[in-house]
């Protein structure tokens, strides 16, 4: 009895440990915006789908669970309204919990790529341009992370 009571237990305890969050949001369009090329509408429905604990934090907006390194953040703030995180090659990531709203920057070959994901069309769009407009000016993407979390934080 005492051996099933400590495993029953032991199982609860490892499943509040190692537990995950998983949001998702259906969606109808997704947005770059290119340092080079400016901004890119793609239109198509898909899932993102947000997994985070709290070491990680992973996303993917097709319909299946790929999740490549790219795409997968350690995460460096965390709070109730959002999570920050840096993937292998230095590059944030930024997940507005209460929008469902997933933001990524992408430095490669010398130029800025800005990437938004979320339900609220106009506004990811509008914060997608805002994103490079302030990589543009500043050239730093911890200004363009502070800036997001403003606009989580007072909801605007």
């Amino acid at each position: 009895m005492k051996k099933l009571l400590f495993t029953c237990l032991l199982s609860a305890f490892t499943a509040l440990s190692f537990s995950q969050t998983t949001i998702t949001s259906k969606c109808t369009t997704d947005f770059s915006c290119s340092q080079k090329y400016g901004i890119t509408t793609t239109e198509r429905e898909y899932t993102l789908t947000v997994v985070y604990d709290k070491d990680s934090l992973k996303f993917t907006t097709g319909n299946g669970t790929i999740f490549s390194p790219l795409n997968t953040f350690s995460i460096t703030k965390k709070t109730d309204k959002y999570i920050v995180g840096t993937n292998s090659d230095g590059n944030y990531g930024f997940f507005d919990i209460g929008r469902k709203q997933f933001y990524n920057i992408d430095y490669y070959m010398s130029r800025y790529l800005t990437m938004g994901y979320g339900s609220k069309t106009t506004e990811v769009k509008e914060t997608v341009l805002k994103m490079m407009e302030i990589l543009k000016k500043v050239g730093s993407q911890r200004d363009v992370v502070q800036e997001l979390i403003k606009q989580a934080e007072y909801d605007f």
